[in-house]
C-alpha cells in the first residue's frame, strides 16, 4: 500500500510517498525532467558521494501514474528547525548556500531556500528534497532568496545579535520573521551594519512596495544572472559563517560541578550498558541529556541515540562535537514538546509521534519535573508508561540535597504527593515491572530498570 508523506505535498512535481518500509519521489513530466538534468551534474554526483546529499536512485513507479519515480533511505529520525540548536540552523544554512553556489556554476538552481529540506544524520546536515533542483533559466533571480532570509538569516541574527531565540517563533510562525519583523527588533549600533543595511532595511522597502508576482517580475527585468546571485549567496555565507551565539545565552555551565555528577556517572554508566548489552536496541531516547554522555554509551552500543534537551547551549556542544556517532540532538522542553503542526496538523507530526524508542533513558529528569515543573509523580509515570518499552529511570528522594535546592522556596503543601521512595514504589506497581535496581552512594538516589506491565 501507498502511502503519501503528509509533509510533501506542495510541489506537483516532486512527491514523496511510502511504501513497504520505502522512500519513494513520484515524479511528473516537469520533475522527470528536472531529475534528468540534475542527476548526472558532478555538483551532485559529488554532494551524494560526500553524504551532503540524500542518496538517491531511480525506481520503477508502483502507482502507475507518476512520470518517474525516485528512491531514498529512510532517515531514522525527522527533526524540525524549531527544535534544532543555534549551530544546527547555522550549519544547515551554509550547507543551503554551498549547495547553490556549485549547482550555479553547472546552470543549475534551488527553486526552494527551506531548512525543512534538510536533515541531520550524525551531527551532519542532509539535503534532501531533490525535487528542489532545476535548471537554472537566464535572468532569472533566486527565487528562494527572501525565504531563505526569513527561515535561516533572521532566525539566526535574532539570536546572534538580540539573543532572542528563534525556535518559538519557528515553531509559532515556520515562515520565520519578514524583514519588517527584523528592522523593529535590531536595535543599537546593528541598524547600520551593512547586512543590516542590504538584507533587512532595503528588503523591508520591497516588502512595503511589491507583493506577490510583482517581485518576480521586477527582479527579472532588473536583469539578474547567475554571477549576480552567487555574489550574493556569497556575501551571505560570509555573514552566515561569522554568526555566533550571543554571549547571555550560556546554557547550565555548572552540571558537571554538581557533586552527584561526578560521583554517580560510572555507576549510572555501568548500569545502562548492562541492559544495552541484554539486546539488540535500535533507538535510545535519551531524556535530559545535556552533554550526551549517556547517549554516547548507547551510540557506542550500535544504537541510534536520540538526545533531547532544552538547554540550548549545552545541546549545541554536544553537536559540535559529533563526529558521524549516530546520535541526534533534539531541543526541546519536555513540559512543551513540539506538537503536531501544519495543514490538517499531519504535516509536521509531534515529536513524540516522531520517536519510537526501544529503551528510554530517564537520568536526573524525573525530580525536576516534579519539583521544578510542578508535575505530580503519577502523571511523570504515566508518560513514561506511554512509551510502551523499557526504561532506565533515576528515582531521586526527598533528602537529596539537589531536591532541598528545587524546594527551598516552596511550602510542603505545595508539592504533589507521591515523592516519597515508597510511595514510588507504589506507583510502579500497575505500570511497571521492576527488572532491576541498583542504589547510588550517596543513599538518596537508585536507579530502576523498568519493564511496562
Amino acid at each position: 500500500m501507498v502511502r503519501p508523506d503528509p509533509g510533501s505535498f506542495r510541489d506537483p512535481a516532486s512527491r514523496v510517498v511510502f511504501r513497504d518500509g520505502r522512500v519513494l519521489r513520484l515524479l511528473d513530466q516537469r520533475g522527470l525532467e528536472a531529475w534528468n538534468a540534475v542527476a548526472s551534474a558532478e555538483f551532485f554526483t559529488r554532494g551524494i558521494a560526500a553524504g551532503r546529499i540524500i542518496e538517491t536512485e531511480p525506481t520503477d513507479d508502483p502507482t502507475g501514474t507518476a512520470a518517474g519515480a525516485l528512491e531514498h533511505p529512510r532517515l531514522p529520525l525527522i527533526t524540525y528547525p524549531y527544535e534544532w540548536t543555534f549551530g544546527m540552523l547555522k550549519d544547515a544554512a551554509l550547507l543551503q548556500l554551498d549547495l547553490l553556489d556549485e549547482a550555479l556554476q553547472e546552470g543549475f538552481t534551488l527553486k526552494d531556500a527551506t531548512p525543512f529540506n534538510i536533515q541531520f544524520r550524525g551531527g551532519k546536515p542532509v539535503f534532501i528534497d531533490i525535487g528542489s533542483f532545476e535548471p537554472y533559466r537566464k535572468g532569472e533571480p533566486w527565487l528562494g532568496y527572501r525565504q531563505f532570509t526569513r527561515q535561516f538569516l533572521f532566525p539566526l541574527l535574532m539570536h546572534a545579535w538580540a539573543g532572542i531565540p528563534f525556535q518559538p517563533w519557528l515553531r509559532g510562525d515556520p515562515e520565520g520573521p519578514t524583514a519588517a519583523h527584523m528592522r523593529a527588533i535590531i536595535r543599537g549600533r546593528k541598524r547600520w551594519n551593512p547586512a543590516t543595511i542590504l538584507h533587512i532595511r532595503l528588503q523591508a522597502r520591497m516588502e512595503d512596495r511589491m507583493r506577490g508576482s510583482a517581485v518576480r517580475s521586477e527582479l527579472r527585468s532588473a536583469g539578474f544572472n547567475a554571477e549576480m546571485i552567487r555574489a550574493n549567496v556569497g556575501r551571505l555565507r560570509k555573514l552566515v559563517a561569522s554568526l555566533e551565539p550571543h554571549p547571555s545565552r550560556a546554557g547550565w555551565a555548572g552540571y558537571q560541578e554538581c557533586a552527584h555528577v561526578g560521583r554517580d556517572r560510572d555507576a549510572k554508566s555501568k548500569f545502562l550498558d548492562d541492559i544495552l548489552g541484554q539486546g539488540d536496541i535500535g533507538t535510545v531516547l535519551d531524556l535530559g541529556a545535556n552533554d550526551g554522555h549517556f547517549s554516547h554509551i548507547a551510540a557506542g552500543r550500535g544504537a541510534l541515540a536520540v538526545a533531547v534537551d532544552g538547554d540550548e547551549p549545552v545541546l549545541d556542544r554536544l553537536h559540535a562535537s559529533l563526529d558521524g556517532e549516530p546520535i541526534a540532538t533534539v531541543l526541546a522542553d519536555l513540559t512543551n514538546p513540539s506538537p503536531s503542526l501544519g495543514w490538517r496538523l499531519t504535516e509536521r507530526p509531534g515529536l513524540w509521534e516522531r520517536v519510537d524508542p526501544d529503551l528510554v533513558v530517564a537520568y536526573g529528569l524525573i525530580h525536576h519535573l516534579i519539583y521544578t515543573a510542578s508535575v505530580p509523580p503519577t502523571s511523570v509515570l504515566d508518560w513514561l508508561r506511554e512509551f510502551e518499552c523499557p526504561i532506565v529511570v533515576e528515582f531521586v528522594s526527598p533528602e537529596d540535597e539537589m531536591v532541598k535546592v528545587l524546594t527551598a522556596n516552596k511550602e510542603e503543601a505545595e508539592l504533589h504527593p507521591g515523592r516519597t521512595e515508597a510511595e514510588f514504589r507504589s506507583l510502579l506497581d500497575g505500570r511497571f515491572t521492576v527488572k532491576a535496581e541498583q542504589a547510588l552512594e550517596g543513599g538518596t538516589r537508585i536507579l530502576f530498570h523498568l519493564l511496562p506491565a
